[in-house]
């Protein structure tokens, strides 16, 4: 299995995970095409998009003044 944008795009959505361009781009760097005599699952992939979000964080947002 490999991911496009497209299915990225799709994993974010289904999980409620926003991702940052740098994570995305670490993520389909990875997993934009098989490595050779392996094949990725749906579980490996999952596992190491969780691993790459906890290596490059999202910056933290501010907090509104009001909040």
């Amino acid at each position: 299995m490999t991911l496009t944008a497209d299915s990225l795009r799709q994993w974010e959505e289904s999980t409620f995970t926003p991702l940052t361009s740098r994570q995305r781009q670490t993520i389909l760097e990875r997993f934009g095409t098989e490595p050779e005599h392996h094949e990725w699952t749906q579980q490996d992939i999952a596992e190491q998009i969780r691993n790459i979000i906890t290596q490059y964080p999202a910056p933290a947002t501010q907090e509104p003044a009001w909040a």
